[in-house]
């Protein structure tokens, strides 16, 4: 028979940056480049066109955990993949409308207004703290909990201009400019540049 105690083999509580609904039509994810360390689920704003980690402040959105492994990152180290996370340069997933979890720095309670500490993690938002959410879960310092995100355009920290590349989503690096090419030089005097006579009165063969 099952045994009741549903905690027995494993922990209930979601990771960090992982989706707490599969809802497309309420999840708004964006494709961003990150401009430092970025570790799942916390928030993230906009500076000089990259995202980096939010600092008590209004955010732009939440970096979701990988879909994939990142090998390259992974050692035999076994907390390797514990405290794997996004590098600087790496394209990521942010986001903006929908419920997440959060890396939390404090114990907090479901229904409570949420807000980023000085290290992008969250905590429940006290007097001057920007508001960026809405618990949907409890959670015990050092855990994760489930936040709702309804971001507001005008309270968002964006800063600099916006990443300007010719590849935008899915390339590490921006594309180069291609250098100015020399104009061809002028065919010489006399020469058609076809490399054949314009002499047409044999064109179909044979002597008229």
């Amino acid at each position: 028979m099952a045994i009741p105690d549903g905690t027995l083999y494993g922990d209930p509580t979601l990771g960090a940056g992982q989706l707490a609904t599969n809802d497309v039509l309420t999840n708004k994810i964006f494709t961003e480049q990150a401009g430092g360390d970025i570790d799942y689920g916390q928030g993230v704003v906009i500076k000089d066109g990259l995202v980096v980690r939010a600092n008590s402040s209004h955010i732009y959105g939440v970096a979701l955990r990988r879909q994939h492994i990142n090998g390259d990152h992974l050692y035999p180290d076994p907390n390797s993949m514990a405290s794997d996370h996004y590098y600087s340069g790496e394209y990521i997933s942010i986001l903006r409308d929908g419920n997440v979890a959060v890396p939390i720095s404090e114990d907090v309670n479901s229904r409570e207004n949420a807000a980023v500490d000085a290290n992008g993690n969250f905590k429940t938002a006290g007097t001057g703290d920007k508001i960026v959410g809405v618990f949907l879960s409890s959670g015990d310092k050092g855990k994760t909990a489930i936040v709702n995100l309804t971001i507001q355009n005008a309270d968002d920290v964006v800063t600099g201009k916006g990443k300007n590349s010719a590849f935008p989503v899915g390339n590490d690096v921006d594309t180069p400019a291609l250098a100015s090419q020399p104009a061809s030089p002028a065919p010489k005097p006399g020469n058609t540049g076809t490399g054949a006579s314009a002499d047409t009165t044999n064109k179909n063969g044979g002597n008229k």
